[in-house]
């Protein structure tokens, strides 16, 4: 009798052992398909965000008072996060014969579709530039050497930004 509750209870690990492994490999191969799934969202979520990227002119940016305008342009957007854009910086001077000035910036930077990084030299000293999207590639707000806040940036057409543009070239 005592060897039969012996193998009784052998065979009773052996049963808890195999639904353990069991188990553990359902368990696996769940987080596996999860993260299968969620690499799947996150590609089409890249995907999604690039075209309506490259469908976008340029993003503007016009302070308050409109003294100032900042255009950015995206030249190349790479899917594995790239960026290279130019930045237009559009001051009003107050002198009546030359009543704006213009700056461009060579900007280089990374994007995952939710952050944004551009380095630039300004003034012979290297610059970041840090923001975030809002919502895709329609707008997203970036810090400028000029100020202490975030300055948004919205997305604008071709058509828009010319007219803008003489708009300011002429105030």
């Amino acid at each position: 009798m005592k060897k039969l509750t012996y193998w009784g209870i052998v065979l009773f690990i052996g049963l808890l052992v195999v639904l353990a492994f069991w188990w553990v490999k359902a368990e696996e191969k769940d987080r596996k398909e999860l993260l299968d799934q969620s690499e799947q969202i996150e590609k089409e979520r890249l995907n999604d965000f690039f075209t309506e990227l490259h469908h976008v002119y340029g993003y503007l940016y016009t302070a308050e008072n409109e003294s100032l305008q900042l255009f950015l342009k995206i030249d190349e957007a790479l899917r594995e996060g790239e960026l290279s854009a130019t930045l237009l910086m559009m001051e009003t001077t107050g002198d009546k014969s030359n009543s704006y000035k213009e700056t461009k910036y060579t900007l280089n930077g990374i994007t995952d579709g939710l952050m944004v990084e551009f380095f630039t030299t300004v003034d012979g000293e290297p610059t970041k530039l840090k923001g975030n999207f809002h919502e895709g590639a329609a707008s997203f707000d970036l810090s400028f050497w000029t100020t202490d806040q975030k300055l948004l940036f919205r997305e604008v057409t071709e058509e828009e930004f010319k007219q803008r543009y003489e708009k300011f070239k002429k105030q």
